[in-house]
Protein backbone atom coordinates (compact mmCIF):
# COMPACT_ATOMS: atom_id res chain seq x y z
CA UNK A 1 0.00 0.00 0.00
CA UNK A 2 1.20 3.46 -0.82
CA UNK A 3 1.95 6.51 1.87
CA UNK A 4 1.85 9.76 1.20
CA UNK A 5 4.17 12.81 3.29
CA UNK A 6 1.52 15.29 4.48
CA UNK A 7 1.80 18.75 2.57
CA UNK A 8 3.86 22.25 4.53
CA UNK A 9 0.45 22.85 6.17
CA UNK A 10 -0.78 19.15 7.23
CA UNK A 11 2.88 19.00 8.73
CA UNK A 12 2.53 22.55 10.85
CA UNK A 13 -1.34 22.14 12.04
CA UNK A 14 -1.18 18.09 12.84
CA UNK A 15 -4.05 16.06 11.31
CA UNK A 16 -7.13 17.39 12.39
CA UNK A 17 -8.43 21.20 12.80
CA UNK A 18 -7.88 20.57 16.76
CA UNK A 19 -4.96 18.85 17.43
CA UNK A 20 -1.57 19.68 17.69
CA UNK A 21 1.08 18.83 15.06
CA UNK A 22 3.47 15.52 16.37
CA UNK A 23 7.38 15.92 16.38
CA UNK A 24 7.48 12.94 14.41
CA UNK A 25 6.20 13.16 10.89
CA UNK A 26 4.48 10.32 9.79
CA UNK A 27 3.00 9.25 6.38
CA UNK A 28 -0.09 9.12 5.74
CA UNK A 29 -2.58 6.58 3.60
CA UNK A 30 -4.69 7.39 0.85
CA UNK A 31 -7.84 8.22 2.85
CA UNK A 32 -5.63 10.40 5.56
CA UNK A 33 -4.87 12.35 2.50
CA UNK A 34 -8.42 13.03 0.91
CA UNK A 35 -9.17 14.15 5.01
CA UNK A 36 -6.53 16.13 5.20
CA UNK A 37 -7.55 17.53 0.83
CA UNK A 38 -11.32 17.76 2.27
CA UNK A 39 -9.86 19.80 5.37
CA UNK A 40 -8.00 22.31 3.20
CA UNK A 41 -10.79 22.59 0.70
CA UNK A 42 -13.37 23.55 3.98
CA UNK A 43 -10.47 26.23 5.31
CA UNK A 44 -10.06 27.80 1.32
CA UNK A 45 -14.12 28.22 1.30
CA UNK A 46 -14.78 29.33 4.76
CA UNK A 47 -11.83 32.19 3.31
CA UNK A 48 -12.82 36.08 2.40
CA UNK A 49 -11.55 37.79 -0.22
CA UNK A 50 -12.12 41.19 -0.93
CA UNK A 51 -10.30 41.14 -5.16
CA UNK A 52 -12.10 40.35 -7.85
CA UNK A 53 -10.64 39.11 -10.49
CA UNK A 54 -11.01 41.62 -12.48
CA UNK A 55 -9.07 43.88 -10.04
CA UNK A 56 -6.23 41.76 -10.30
CA UNK A 57 -6.34 41.47 -14.17
CA UNK A 58 -2.66 41.88 -15.78
CA UNK A 59 -1.33 40.40 -12.23
CA UNK A 60 -0.71 36.84 -12.87
CA UNK A 61 1.58 36.41 -9.62
CA UNK A 62 -1.06 37.97 -7.65
CA UNK A 63 -3.66 35.99 -8.98
CA UNK A 64 -1.93 32.51 -7.93
CA UNK A 65 -1.33 34.39 -4.16
CA UNK A 66 -2.70 34.10 -0.83
CA UNK A 67 -4.93 36.89 -2.23
CA UNK A 68 -6.85 35.10 -3.81
CA UNK A 69 -7.41 31.90 -1.21
CA UNK A 70 -10.91 32.08 -0.46
CA UNK A 71 -14.44 33.17 -1.96
CA UNK A 72 -15.99 36.53 -2.86
CA UNK A 73 -18.89 37.20 -0.54
CA UNK A 74 -21.86 35.88 -2.62
CA UNK A 75 -25.02 37.91 -0.41
CA UNK A 76 -25.84 39.91 -3.78
CA UNK A 77 -26.46 36.81 -5.97
CA UNK A 78 -29.87 34.92 -6.17
CA UNK A 79 -29.75 31.24 -6.66
CA UNK A 80 -33.09 31.45 -8.24
CA UNK A 81 -31.17 32.37 -11.01
CA UNK A 82 -29.25 29.94 -13.05
CA UNK A 83 -26.61 32.65 -14.16
CA UNK A 84 -25.89 33.75 -10.06
CA UNK A 85 -25.42 29.79 -9.68
CA UNK A 86 -22.74 29.09 -12.20
CA UNK A 87 -21.11 32.19 -10.87
CA UNK A 88 -21.53 30.63 -7.66
CA UNK A 89 -20.10 27.26 -8.69
CA UNK A 90 -17.13 29.34 -10.83
CA UNK A 91 -15.86 30.91 -8.59
CA UNK A 92 -15.52 27.51 -6.42
CA UNK A 93 -13.83 25.87 -8.63
CA UNK A 94 -11.39 28.32 -9.32
CA UNK A 95 -10.39 28.93 -5.26
CA UNK A 96 -10.01 25.15 -5.29
CA UNK A 97 -7.98 24.82 -8.77
CA UNK A 98 -5.60 27.83 -7.20
CA UNK A 99 -4.95 26.65 -4.22
CA UNK A 100 -5.78 23.01 -3.74
CA UNK A 101 -2.88 21.53 -5.79
CA UNK A 102 -3.48 18.40 -5.83
CA UNK A 103 -6.78 18.26 -6.74
CA UNK A 104 -7.19 18.32 -10.92
CA UNK A 105 -10.15 18.49 -13.28
CA UNK A 106 -12.01 20.25 -10.70
CA UNK A 107 -16.10 20.13 -11.43
CA UNK A 108 -18.61 21.78 -8.76
CA UNK A 109 -22.37 21.63 -8.90
CA UNK A 110 -24.76 23.34 -6.69
CA UNK A 111 -27.57 20.58 -5.73
CA UNK A 112 -30.83 21.92 -5.54
CA UNK A 113 -33.07 20.46 -3.08
CA UNK A 114 -36.53 21.50 -2.26
CA UNK A 115 -36.84 19.63 0.67
CA UNK A 116 -33.95 20.91 2.64
CA UNK A 117 -34.03 25.19 2.86
CA UNK A 118 -31.51 25.19 5.46
CA UNK A 119 -28.54 24.41 3.81
CA UNK A 120 -26.93 24.40 -0.25
CA UNK A 121 -25.41 21.27 -0.83
CA UNK A 122 -22.30 21.40 -3.47
CA UNK A 123 -20.76 18.58 -5.23
CA UNK A 124 -16.89 18.40 -5.94
CA UNK A 125 -15.63 15.99 -8.70
CA UNK A 126 -11.83 16.40 -9.16
CA UNK A 127 -8.53 14.12 -9.58
CA UNK A 128 -6.33 13.54 -6.39
CA UNK A 129 -3.01 13.73 -7.90
CA UNK A 130 -0.28 13.01 -5.72
CA UNK A 131 2.96 10.75 -7.01
CA UNK A 132 2.31 7.70 -7.24
CA UNK A 133 -1.20 7.40 -6.94
CA UNK A 134 -4.53 9.45 -9.23
CA UNK A 135 -7.69 9.39 -8.18
CA UNK A 136 -11.28 10.32 -8.93
CA UNK A 137 -12.53 11.82 -5.49
CA UNK A 138 -15.68 13.11 -4.70
CA UNK A 139 -16.76 16.12 -1.68
CA UNK A 140 -19.99 17.46 -0.35
CA UNK A 141 -19.57 21.55 0.40
CA UNK A 142 -22.71 22.39 2.43
CA UNK A 143 -23.33 25.81 3.18
CA UNK A 144 -25.17 27.33 6.55
CA UNK A 145 -26.94 30.55 5.00
CA UNK A 146 -27.45 31.77 8.73
CA UNK A 147 -23.60 31.25 9.67
CA UNK A 148 -22.27 31.55 6.06
CA UNK A 149 -19.99 28.27 6.85
CA UNK A 150 -18.97 25.87 4.89
CA UNK A 151 -18.20 22.01 5.99
CA UNK A 152 -16.58 19.96 3.56
CA UNK A 153 -16.94 15.86 3.81
CA UNK A 154 -15.52 13.22 1.04
CA UNK A 155 -19.17 11.88 -0.54
CA UNK A 156 -19.63 8.58 -0.09
CA UNK A 157 -20.49 7.89 -3.90
CA UNK A 158 -19.82 9.00 -6.61
CA UNK A 159 -22.78 11.32 -8.67
CA UNK A 160 -23.64 10.63 -12.36
CA UNK A 161 -22.26 14.01 -14.28
CA UNK A 162 -25.28 15.92 -16.47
Amino acid sequence: MNRFEPGLLDKLFGDGPHQPASAVVRRWSLDELKGAVARHIESILNTRIVFTDERLDGLPECMRSVLTCGLNDFAGLSLASHDDRTVICNSIRRAIERHEPRLQKVDVELELNQQSTHVLCFSIQALLVVHPAEEPVNFDALLQPSTLQYSVTRARARRPSH
